[in-house]
């Protein structure tokens, strides 16, 4: 029962398999179209084999025969049928074999294969009964081969396979039945089992014949998809692709190269790739990416992103060039292919933010980054004797009285016209830094005496204390100047900014408008540090470290969305001394690992008792970020308070890419393996770079707060919070604004786009009880009103508020 239903089962696959084949579908034309050329092709061969055949099969069987016209008349049918189909097949020898073909045709062709072999099953069921032994053999021989080379010849076809192999094998059982007897009847069954294995094989080399068409169809449709892909890709896209051959003349000119390079399709068919660009480089300082494309190109390594500056037209631009070898079968190279990108406007964007993260958006001098770039030279500079330098740290005395009464465009004017004074007086290769407000560093490089300090510092002092006029008015300036000589004064940046600070506190304390260097006797804030650290080592045993809260507010629903853990410590006899005292005492003592385990474990118990589902936020220092058992005190924490690791978010600093450690990244990247929240603190002011943000995918960037301090007083740095918050929402991130005190800042930060605001205006910090109150008490609709501002910041504020466009409320 099992072999007649698995009979029963083939027949019917055989069935379906003829069926689709007879489809009116364009896909069943198209494959009717590929089996009857390949069975074409072959005819002419076929019907001249079967012709002679039928002469030697006649020839045998003559004279066995008692009456030979029958056999003469098969003959002559034979052979005319041979030689029609012969004679057609010949015929469409050179012509191009039709795309699709109807149903019509394969039946006519199933036709044809049905009745020659009803020709050749004559010969069985009419004679082989007739015939002695000898000719008996020959008529098996010849039905065998019959049906297993036309079968096999007509797999393309499979319902002309099939009526071949039907029809030769019925004339041959009744040839078998004619003659009767128990040996006939065994070559029958024989022939039966011979035919059904045969059927199967011509269906098995059917089967494959389809699926290699099929895959040839499809490899077909993938190569028009990918040219046509390539072409659109050519068309619209900003990258332009160029293939060259071994001696380097490029080979494939698309239209677009030919736009890009600024010539003729033709010329550039005639023109190499490095020569193109080495007649366009302007000017040595990415010669090096010429010289970097030429050695891989000896090299005949794929490279990728070569970064060269180009001329293209009457405008600058920056190309990348990435490619890889052309090989032939044996590995030689025949030419190259490759990519050249337009990568002008990130380069701009780059250099722009370059700028910001160098140099001073008010006065366009050099901001506390290039400075301590510069210390960190000067430090290092050797030389017998030593290379002298100095460092002078500059305050202004009354600047903020002149913010006060006269208001901040004045005060961002007095800031400009210190900036001139300052640059006109030093020299060339000195330095002068705007450190933040009222705040400018001069570094002068190569002193000769001290002598030359202090007569230059003198010369800044009378410039500086001269009055000047800014926005019509007259306003009187001073300032005060603290020296720190190099390296007299100090080995070590932080030693340098340092001492010249204590050296200008001592300036202002002595009655401001003068200069004082640093001495020895100016050391109380080295005691001061020496007492922090030995005090520190015991708070935490004494229980004097606390934490206050200080939440943030989602912008757009003014909900409550988390809250920041801010460390406290409160010492018996020195009273409150505030984080940014300790943690770098703490840092450089060893203590920051055990002081920053204590706040998280402390924070995530403190969030899971009292604020619900409220998320946290704990900043933590780039010395403990590079700590390797960082990932084990943030477990512990999450396991000791039961607080889910998507409710904890850690806030870094820039600063744990500056000695780029491989530990850090390591923490960041299994902290976010962990579902830790990463944040990115004060972007914008120290090292910010896009490479940072490229590295590791940060969830939030806090925009600093001295660009929300100046939201309502300067353009730029409303350009840069909106800079910063549309990089953000592009890189799928939250911004959080610190330090919002007004609400006009609140106001700005709502039209561009920012998704969360922390600061004064919403609370003061406040320890969890008092934040527990405040969540309770809370109130969705209580966002203060911008217009509820004195008169003097309203009017500033709408100035500038006409210049913002509504943006679209994103959520956080």
């Amino acid at each position: 029962m099992r072999g007649l239903s698995h009979m029963l089962g083939s027949w019917q696959d055989a069935r379906s398999e003829v069926l689709a084949l007879f489809s009116p579908e364009p896909a069943a034309a198209e494959l009717r179209a590929r089996h009857l050329a390949m069975v074409t092709r072959l005819s002419p061969a076929v019907m001249l084999a079967n012709a002679l055949c039928g002469v030697l099969v006649a020839g045998s069987l003559l004279g066995s025969l008692r009456r030979p016209w029958p056999l003469g008349t098969w003959l002559l049918l034979l052979l005319a049928s041979c030689g029609w189909a012969g004679w057609r097949a010949w015929r469409l020898r050179g012509a191009l074999a039709p795309a699709s073909v109807s149903p019509r045709a394969l039946w006519h062709a199933t036709g044809h294969a049905a009745w020659l072999a009803l020709l050749w099953s004559a010969v069985s069921a009419l004679w082989y009964p007739e015939v002695p032994v000898g000719q008996q053999l020959v008529i098996a021989m010849l039905v065998c081969g019959m049906l297993g080379a036309g079968a096999f010849l007509l797999a393309p076809l499979l319902p002309a396979s099939l009526a071949w192999l039907c029809v030769l094998a019925l004339g041959a059982l009744v040839g078998l039945l004619r003659q009767g007897g128990g040996s006939a009847l065994t070559v029958a069954g024989m022939l039966c089992v011979y035919a059904a294995v045969v059927l199967a094989g011509v269906r098995s080399v059917a089967r494959q014949l389809q699926a290699r068409i099929n895959s040839e169809r499809e490899a077909a449709r993938q190569g028009q998809l990918v040219s046509l892909l390539l072409r659109d890709f050519e068309e619209h896209a900003t990258d332009v692709l160029w293939e060259i051959d071994r001696s380097g003349l490029f080979t494939h000119v698309s239209g677009r190269l030919a736009v890009l390079l600024g010539e003729p399709e033709a010329v550039l068919a005639e023109t190499g790739l490095v020569q193109m660009l080495d007649d366009r480089h302007i000017d040595t300082e990415h010669a090096g990416g010429l010289r970097a494309l030429r050695a891989a190109m000896a090299r005949g390594k794929p490279f990728r992103d070569v970064l060269l500056q180009v001329k293209a037209g009457d405008s600058h631009r920056w190309w990348t060039v990435t490619a890889k070898p052309l090989l032939d079968e044996i590995g030689r190279s025949n030419g190259w292919r490759g990519v050249i990108s337009d990568v002008t406007q990130q380069r701009l964007t780059h250099q722009r933010l370059a700028y910001l993260a160098h140099y001073d958006s008010l006065t366009g001098l050099a901001n506390r980054v290039q400075l301590r770039e510069r210390l960190s030279q000067a430090l290092e500079a050797r030389g017998d004797p030593p290379r002298r330098s100095a460092l002078l740290c500059l305050d202004l005395d009354n600047f903020k009285s002149i913010n006060d009464s006269l208001g901040h465009s004045v005060g961002d004017g007095v800031l400009r016209l210190v900036a001139q004074r300052l640059q006109s007086i030093v020299r060339r290769s000195d330095l002068v830094a705007r450190l933040g407000g009222d705040e400018f560093s001069v570094l002068l490089d190569d002193v000769r005496s001290d002598e030359e300090v202090a007569q230059l510092s003198q010369r800044l002092l009378q410039v500086l204390n001269s009055p000047g006029e800014v926005r019509g008015q007259m306003v009187a300036i001073g300032a005060s100047i603290g020296v720190a000589l190099i390296p007299d004064h100090g080995t070590t940046i932080d030693d340098v900014l340092g001492n010249a600070d204590l050296a200008l506190y001592a300036a202002k304390e002595a009655g401001r408008g003068r200069c004082e260097y640093f001495a020895p006797a100016l050391g109380e804030r080295s005691r001061r540090v020496v007492s922090v650290e030995h005090e520190l080592r015991q708070a935490l045993q004494r229980g004097e470290l606390s934490l206050d809260w200080q939440p943030w507010v989602r912008v757009d629903t003014w909900e409550l969305l988390s809250a920041e853990a801010l460390v406290r410590w409160q010492h018996p006899t020195l009273g409150s001394i505030p984080p940014a005292e300790f943690i770098p005492v703490a840092e450089k003592c060893g203590l920051i690992g055990e002081i920053g385990a204590w706040v998280l474990q402390r924070a995530c118990q403190e969030a899971q008792a009292l604020f619900g589902n409220l998320m946290i936020s704990v900043n933590v220092s780039p010395a403990q970020m590079m700590r390797t058992g960082l990932l084990d005190d943030v477990r512990r924490a999450l396991q000791v308070s039961g607080l889910a690791a998507e409710r904890l978010e850690i806030e870094i600093t820039e600063g744990i890419f500056l000695d780029d450690t491989p530990t850090a990244m390591s923490n960041l990247h299994q902290l976010k393996s962990l579902g830790v929240q990463i944040a990115l603190d004060d972007f914008g002011t120290g090292y910010s770079s896009l490479a940072y943000l490229r590295r590791f995918p940060f969830d939030t960037l806090k925009i600093d707060r001295a660009f929300v301090r100046e939201l309502l007083t300067h353009h730029d740095a409303r350009a840069i919070v909106r800079t910063i918050v549309e990089l953000a929402r592009m890189l799928g991130m939250r911004t959080v604004a610190e330090g919002v005190e007004e609400p006009a800042q609140l106001e700005v930060l709502r039209r561009a786009g920012c998704s969360s605001v922390q600061g004064y205006l919403l609370a003061r910090p406040a320890p969890a009880e008092q934040m527990r109150r405040l969540m309770d008490s809370w109130d969705p609709n209580s966002r203060p009103d911008p217009g509820d501002l004195p008169a003097s910041e309203s009017m500033q504020f709408e100035q500038f508020l006409p210049h913002w466009p509504a943006t679209t409320e994103r959520a956080s």
